[in-house]
């Protein structure tokens, strides 16, 4: 069991079953079918609670807020926020997802660089929390549809990486210096400008983010760490400057890019060396604390940490292959493939696998899970006890930009997804039927 680290699973005694959350997996793969996405609660729960307790032991005014994008569940969601999140929305899918897990508006911040008038509209006539914005033409926007006479929203403006900070990393300063987000730190001067001429909005704050920057370039757990002091020390010094000048924040809003360490390996090219969540606490919390700012709160980021480990998904085997290739041999897994998990294609996303239903036995081969996508899908590469037809194997850490990327490449149907939570299990996310898929699409009369 040294392979499987987290609390949600565990070995249930008589069956050697993973179990997730207290819920048998192979049970509830017989109970609700597979492919199957396996939500556990009482992760997520634990998560939010040690990102907490981490940043404000630091900087006691740290409010967490959940970056949906991550995976916008209604029942994740709701989660988060009984947790004391504030949630981070980019489009009105998720605005409306966010309606739909009972979070208040006033609890929201609309983030993302391309708000719509109607998602503007939308934000400002429900009393939307806060909306960060990411150009003065957004702004513009924000200004020209907002009353006049309407109670002040909140704005925090987004504060686009200054690559000079970065010079002894070259890749990402290259990377930063062609990203489309954010303001430079003379637009941000401008658009106060525009704020304060303006008695239907506020100025609230600084927006800095720097995200999971593994994916396509370099990565150590020292250089994620320097990268988000550079971030906070430049947005920290902007406030400060605005401060001299009668301007003050009440707010700073950096993240995010957290994850979860993981001893199996994590993500591209598995990562062992992810830094803990106290040492971020320590980089990010220790700047804002110490930034002479006064009673400034630190809005914190956070979609992957709450959620990366705290998703499983299962998944039936079809039959067995050999290679031709001469390497380890092939196991097909049943209408799911790492299309449904698209980074792993993208970016080298590794993902552990384990047995399901023999989950302390010792392995007995090194094998490649793929599914049934006419082109490189494989799931992972596992050492793993011998997999048979109707064996069920687990792919763990599939909790964020897993789910909320998938695809339907092939025409294969989104699986399913169930809340786990103390033995109890419920469905939180419908099976997509081949029906579902087909009737989206239609053939024009002329073509009859």
């Amino acid at each position: 069991m040294a392979h499987v680290t987290r609390s949600m699973m565990t070995l249930v005694d008589a069956t050697e079953h993973l179990t997730i959350d207290g819920c048998d997996a192979v049970e509830l793969a017989d109970r609700f079918g597979t492919p199957l996405w396996v939500v556990s609660e009482t992760t997520i729960r634990g998560n939010a609670r040690r990102l907490r307790e981490a940043f404000t032991s630091v900087h006691p005014r740290t409010r967490i807020v959940y970056a949906s994008k991550a995976n916008p569940e209604p029942a994740i969601v709701r989660i988060a926020h009984d947790e004391g999140c504030w949630v981070d929305a980019v489009t009105m899918g998720h605005l409306r997802l966010l309606e739909r897990a009972g979070v208040p508006t006033a609890h929201t911040v609309f983030n993302g660089n391309a708000k719509t008038d109607e998602e503007l509209g939308w934000a400002l006539a429900h009393g939307i929390g806060m909306i960060n914005v990411d150009s003065a033409a957004e702004l513009a926007a924000i200004a020209r549809l907002q009353p006049t006479d309407a109670a002040p929203v909140d704005l925090c403006l987004r504060l686009a990486t200054d690559p000079a900070r970065h010079g002894d990393d070259p890749a990402y300063a290259a990377d930063e210096r062609g990203s489309k987000f954010g303001m430079s730190e003379a637009e941000v001067v401008a658009a106060l400008e525009v704020i304060t001429e303006h008695p239907g909005i506020a100025f609230a704050g600084l927006h800095n983010h720097v995200g999971f920057p593994a994916y396509d370039l370099p990565y150590t757990g020292e250089l994620d760490l320097l990268r988000h002091r550079r971030a906070a020390d430049q947005t920290l010094e902007l406030a400060a400057d605005l401060a001299e000048r009668g301007i003050p924040c009440r707010i700073v809003n950096l993240g995010g890019g957290f994850r979860v360490p993981k001893e199996h390996g994590f993500g591209p090219k598995g990562l062992t060396d992810i830094p803990p969540v106290e040492d971020y606490a320590n980089v990010i919390g220790g700047a804002v604390a110490s930034a002479g700012l006064g009673d400034v709160e630190l809005l914190l980021e956070a979609g992957g940490y709450l959620v990366a480990d705290a998703v499983t998904l299962l998944a039936t085997v079809l039959h067995r292959k050999v290679a031709i290739d001469g390497g380890p041999d092939w196991v097909i897994v049943r209408d799911t493939s790492a299309y449904h998990y698209v980074r792993a294609l993208m970016y080298g996303f590794e993902h552990h696998a384990v047995a399901a239903d023999r989950i302390s036995s010792p392995p007995d081969e090194r094998v490649r899970l793929a599914g049934p996508v006419c082109t490189t899908d494989t799931l992972a590469e596992a050492d793993l006890p011998r997999l048979e037809p109707g064996d069920i194997v687990a792919i763990l850490d599939q909790g964020a930009y897993c789910e909320s990327v998938t695809s339907d490449y092939c025409a294969i149907p989104t699986p399913a997804a169930v809340l786990a939570s103390r033995g109890r299990s419920a469905i939180v996310r419908r099976r997509e039927t081949v029906q579902d898929f087909v009737d989206r699409f239609s053939v024009p009369d002329w073509l009859d």
